[in-house]
C-alpha cells in the first residue's frame, strides 16, 4: 500500500518550474530517500506534498486520500514535516519543542492532556533526550538538537515522517547518531 502517491505534479516560484508532471509513489511502513542535485526540487516537493507550497497542477495522496479534500489541521495529523534548518525560539525547552508536535490535537484553548504528556515523554526517550528534557535548545549540540526536532515529529503520532535534509551542517558522529535513530525507530 502506498503511503504517498504523486500525480503528474507540477509545482513553480512565480514563472519559474521545479517540478513538472512528476509521479511518485512511496510504499507505507518503509524508509524512503529522495536524491538528486542542488536546487533540483526535492525540498520543494516535501514542502508541497505537506501543503507548505501549493502545486500548479497535479494531485497528492496521503494514506489514498487526496490532500485537496483533507483540512490543514488534519494534514498535520497524517504527515509530520521537519525542513531543512529549522529555527527555535530562544529560551525553549527539550520538553517544550517536542509538545509542538501535540499541537494538532490541542483544541481552542485546550492545554496538553495526560495522553499528550505520555507521547511527549515517549518522543524524548526514543531519541535519547531525557536527560535533557528540561534543557534549553541553545544549550544542546548539533546532534542533540536534530534529535530534539525529530522527537517533536515523533510526538505528531503520524505514519509519514519527511524530514528535508536530516543529517545537514552535523559532524560524522551526530550524522550516524541520527540516521541510527531513524532506523530504530522503523
Amino acid at each position: 500500500m502506498e503511503a504517498i502517491c504523486v500525480k503528474n505534479l507540477s509545482v513553480a516560484y512565480e514563472n519559474n518550474t521545479i517540478i513538472e508532471n512528476m509521479n511518485l509513489s512511496l510504499p507505507k511502513g518503509k524508509i524512503s530517500i529522495i536524491i538528486g542535485g542542488n536546487g533540483c526540487g526535492k525540498s520543494t516537493l516535501l514542502k508541497t506534498i505537506s501543503r507548505i507550497n501549493k502545486p500548479v497542477s497535479g494531485d497528492i495522496f496521503i494514506n489514498q486520500k487526496n490532500i485537496k479534500k483533507i483540512k490543514e489541521k488534519d494534514i498535520a495529523k497524517e504527515v509530520a514535516f521537519l525542513p531543512q534548518g529549522p529555527v527555535c525560539p530562544s529560551g525553549i525547552t527539550v520538553r517544550g519543542l517536542v509538545a509542538y508536535g501535540r499541537f494538532p490535537y490541542q483544541k481552542m484553548m485546550g492545554g496538553l492532556n495526560s495522553h499528550d504528556k505520555e507521547v511527549i515523554d515517549w518522543a524524548i526517550e526514543q531519541t535519547g533526550l531525557s536527560e535533557f528534557a528540561d534543557r534549553e535548545i541553545e544549550n544542546l549540540s548539533g546532534g542533540q538538537r536534530q534529535r530534539a526536532w525529530i522527537a517533536m515529529t515523533l510526538a505528531q503520532e503520524t505514519d509519514i515522517i519527511m524530514l528535508d535534509e536530516p543529517t545537514t551542517y552535523l559532524d560524522l558522529s551526530y550524522q550516524l547518531e541520527v540516521l541510527e535513530i531513524l532506523q530504530k525507530l522503523n
